[in-house]
């Protein structure tokens, strides 16, 4: 740059091309972090509008300031005499350099090559050789042996002094002003290709593979995203050869090499496209003296540029409205808790101004109208906060996939948001339509601004798309959708939807709902196929009745879901004594009873109850697909479920019932009763232990208790899922007398593991109790119990090595009378219904005849605890009697036969036409 200030006589003129040159590294920067390291930060693309404010490009800004003062200071210097160059030359290299190396420390804190004063005065440096450079065999010899001398030197050095040092150490090594080798080898190479630097300045050709190519390289190298990485990703071991060593270097160097070559071949074409071309001269300075008149400049880019700023504090406005509408919702009106809203929401608020900013372009490309685009936008984002609004009011929930099918139904939506709520929000819509028309005839000069381009409108719409597509997207953890979304600090808070809304915005709430696949469909898949089947599986109802003596009426079966419940001495690595729940481990000795395959750890409950309620496998389903209680009951028009075969059924939750959407999942299962905290139906039982916040198992089985001694005629179903054991797990009760050892749990949550353990053995006394209580009920009772996962606490154990341990947990199968032992030893709740049926000896309906040939034919189904997305490895997996992981091609010919119909009605009743629906739902006959 000091060398070629003097012949770029007026730099300013570029800053419109260096900016859009360092706009578009930093988003090819981003999208490169997508594809290799599947990962940014919405900082990233937040830096690229405002580079200096942040200190994150020191070198780029260094070289930015003495780009635009170049060419006055390269002719101050030229004012010099010869003598006053020399010492002014021999002044800071004495002072930047030798003093510097002799006392190895930066005596002037430049201990980086991205200062401003040392980038200054390699600026005078290179000014300096500029003038005194003669070309000749001699001086090419000279700067040849010492640069060669020189490399040679900083490889040995660099091998005696580690370059597994810290990225820190060898930066000064490197690049600070002691550095003295890499200093010598800058002057070499600078003296060597003076020549063709100075040719490239003449030619506009040339300049893009110098100037340019060393720009990009400055500004790519200096991303933060990928600076990390460079840092991270690229260490090179310690104890490598010299060959091995500067070949891992080499290799590096060059991959990035031809990214930037790429890259700056790339955007200087873009910068000769007539369109962009046109748009940086109209933002570009024409002289330095134009930036004193940034006011008057400032008004001219605003002006030219109103309608995209109207329409960004358009949607701002818009989309605060909308997460405060959910805020409201749940909560009085406070300052603090609109402020609370933007603290803890600062990236999502971003994400959905993105969102509908993209909304608004790719409106304005379809309809070719500025005033209509924008009022359509607003129109939705009203109805959106309006709706969000009522519905959480109402019903305590957000809007979900599933309300779009009551659109076409005004009668449904009057009922969900009352008559008048409804008509207000239809009338606001229309007076949006009209005043669009209004406004758009009335000041149709200022605001036509249309696109006089088909091809710009179909760029426009197809670019917004593929946005809105990766914004909204939904799939797993590992697509580009989910790390856009993690990079703007989007949480899916799966299991309370009102929260997720409240967090993250209505629109990507509602989004996270959607499952771009519920099920794989099967082969053979049809009407007539699905037929077939339900005519086989009556069938074999009949065969295996023909062994049943015992028909449901008059007999109560509970599922039991014990909230994070499992034995503590089968995790690996721990021992937790004495055994706090010895009363279970005797009663599994007596029962039908054994481990039961979870498909969560740490949380998912939901997932574990819907098995059980329908008898499908969570693992059959995608493996994008989070929800159940979201993502399938919801869009089914009809949802067949054990509650089908009985003629009392309720449900019990001795908690809140926002979580999951139980609310309405069980209403659609057909529950009666649902007995929760702030339920209609008020639980009579509701005590605490010590200190603790959630109701007791103790509580919770009285509860139980009371309805199975209510219902006295009919059949009768009672789902009770606890909450006594749930995370957290403070410090609640006043007394904790168990030992913790082993690797398993970290010193830091062997407190909780206590707590836990109290926790367990409180409910083992409370289940002592309740199977008392069960045996003293004078007609037929079946209890089906299983704890739903591990807790979160084993983080000393490997999921990849003990993944299968650590998702099972306990089950039994207790009745009252004299019940057949199953000897099923390894179960998944899938197969409840058709164990509880069977150890009862009931009778069975064709749905549970197909539910029952599944549980005793095959091997109990689960989700992989390893899956990752690789296509190696199976999403779903197969556990035998022995506690084996087997492979699906492990299977018998019969065996796959029979798992490939349980797959086609399974996909039939999640996501299919449901053929099989009003078959599943038979009673037994």
């Amino acid at each position: 740059m000091g060398a070629l200030a003097r012949k770029n006589r007026n730099p300013i003129k570029k800053l419109g091309k260096i900016g859009f040159i360092f706009l578009s590294i930093g988003i090819s920067g981003v999208l490169l972090a997508l594809l290799l390291f599947k990962s940014f930060a919405a900082r990233d693309v937040w830096l690229l509008f405002f580079p200096l404010s942040h200190n994150d490009f020191p070198l780029a800004a260094s070289l930015l300031i003495w780009y635009v003062l170049g060419h006055k200071i390269s002719v101050y210097l030229d004012s010099l005499s010869a003598t006053q160059k020399n010492s002014l030359i021999l002044l800071l290299t004495w002072f930047f350099v030798v003093m510097p190396f002799i006392f190895n420390k930066p005596l002037w804190g430049i201990n980086s090559g991205s200062s401003l004063i040392w980038t200054g005065f390699l600026f005078v440096l290179g000014n300096y050789f500029s003038d005194n450079y003669i070309s000749s065999k001699k001086h090419f010899f000279k700067y040849t042996g010492l640069f060669l001398l020189s490399l040679l030197s900083l490889a040995l050095f660099l091998k005696i002094a580690p370059i597994s040092q810290s990225p820190t150490n060898l930066s000064s090594r490197l690049f600070s002003s002691y550095a003295l080798l890499p200093f010598v080898i800058s002057l070499c190479l600078f003296n060597l290709l003076k020549k063709g630097i100075e040719s490239s300045a003449s030619s506009t050709k040339q300049e893009h593979y110098s100037s340019w190519m060393i720009f990009t390289a400055v500004i790519f190298t200096s991303l933060p995203i990928f600076n990390y990485r460079l840092k991270t990703n690229f260490t090179i071991a310690n104890k490598l050869s010299l060959i091995s060593w500067l070949t891992e270097l080499i290799t590096n160097t060059a991959v990035i090499l031809i990214i930037i070559i790429c890259l700056t071949l790339l955007f200087n074409r873009l910068t000769r496209m007539p369109l962009i071309s046109k748009r940086l001269r109209q933002v570009s300075p024409q002289r330095l003296s134009d930036v004193y008149r940034f006011a008057t400049f400032a008004k001219k880019l605003l002006t030219n540029n109103r309608r995209l700023i109207l329409s960004f504090l358009w949607g701002t406005a818009l989309t605060f409205i909308q997460f405060w509408s959910v805020a409201l919702a749940t909560n009085r009106f406070t300052f603090n808790l609109l402020k609370q809203t933007l603290v803890t929401s600062q990236n999502q608020i971003l994400l959905n101004i993105l969102i509908f900013l993209t909304l608004f372009i790719a409106l304005y490309a379809l309809i070719n109208r500025y005033i209509y685009s924008l009022f359509i936008t607003t129109g939705i984002s009203i109805f959106i906060s309006i709706s969000e609004y009522l519905k959480i009011k109402m019903r305590n929930e957000p809007i979900l996939p599933a309300d779009l099918s009551m659109i076409t139904s005004i009668d449904e939506l009057a009922k969900m948001i009352g008559n008048f709520a409804l008509y207000s929000i239809i009338a606001l819509l229309v007076v949006l339509t009209i005043s669009s028309i209004l406004i758009t005839l009335k000041f149709e000069r200022i605001y036509h601004n249309r696109f006089h381009s088909w091809r710009k409108r179909l760029l426009t719409l197809v670019f917004s798309g593929i946005i809105l597509f990766f914004s909204l997207g939904i799939s797993d953890k590992s697509s580009v959708s989910a790390i856009i979304q993690g990079a703007f600090s989007v949480q899916n808070i799966a299991w309370d939807a009102t929260r997720n809304a409240q967090l993250n915005g209505p629109v990507l709430q509602f989004f996270s709902g959607l499952s771009p696949s519920i099920m794989t469909e099967p082969s053979g898949y049809s009407k007539n196929k699905i037929t077939q089947l339900t005519k086989k599986y009556t069938a074999q109802a009949h065969e295996i009745n023909k062994t049943r003596k015992n028909s449901l009426d008059n007999q109560t079966i509970i599922f039991v879901l014990s909230e994070s419940y499992s034995d503590p001495n089968r995790v690996p690595n721990l021992k937790v004594s004495p055994n706090p729940i010895p009363y279970l481990t005797s009663l599994k000795k007596q029962t039908s009873s054994g481990l039961m395959l979870s498909t969560g750890y740490g949380g998912g409950t939901a997932n574990l109850e819907w098995q059980s309620l329908t008898g499908l496998s969570y693992s059959n389903l995608s493996s994008t697909l989070s929800l159940p209680y979201y993502q399938i009951v919801p869009q089914q028009k009809s949802a067949p479920a054990f509650t089908d075969l009985f003629k009392n059924k309720i449900a019990i939750h001795p908690f809140t019932a926002t979580f999951y959407n139980r609310i309405n999942v069980f209403k659609k299962f057909g529950f009666q009763k649902f007995y929760y905290v702030g339920s209609k139906n008020k639980l009579t039982y509701t005590q605490k232990l010590d200190n603790s916040t959630l109701i007791s198992d103790r509580s919770a089985y009285n509860e139980t208790i009371k309805q199975a001694k209510k219902y006295r005629k009919g059949s009768t179903f009672i789902q009770l899922t606890t909450m006594q054991n749930h995370q957290p797990y403070n410090d609640f009760y006043t007394s904790s007398k168990y030992k913790i050892s082993g690797s398993a749990v970290d010193a830091a949550d062997k407190q909780k593991l206590q707590t836990y353990s109290q926790g367990l053995n409180y409910t083992d006394w409370a289940l002592r109790s309740f199977i008392r209580k069960i045996n003293k009920i004078d007609r037929p009772v079946t209890l089906v119990w299983y704890g739903d996962h591990l807790p979160g606490l084993y983080s000393g154990d490997s999921m990849s090595r003990y993944g299968l341990q650590l998702h099972q947990t306990d089950y039994f199968i207790y009745s009252n009378q004299e019940a057949i032992n199953l000897k099923q030893n390894i179960a998944s709740p899938y197969q409840f219904s058709a164990l509880s049926l069977a150890a009862g000896n009931n009778k069975v309906s064709p749905y549970y005849a197909l539910l029952t040939r599944v549980s005793t034919d095959l091997p109990a189904m689960n989700t992989n605890p390893s899956f990752d997305g690789e296509k190696n490895k199976s999403y779903n997996i197969f556990v035998s009697q022995a506690n084996k992981i087997i492979q699906k091609k492990s299977l018998s010919k019969k065996q796959k036969n029979l798992l490939h119909d349980y797959l086609l009605i399974q996909y039939d009743l999640t996501a299919g036409k449901q053929y099989s629906a009003k078959w599943a739902q038979q009673k037994v006959k």
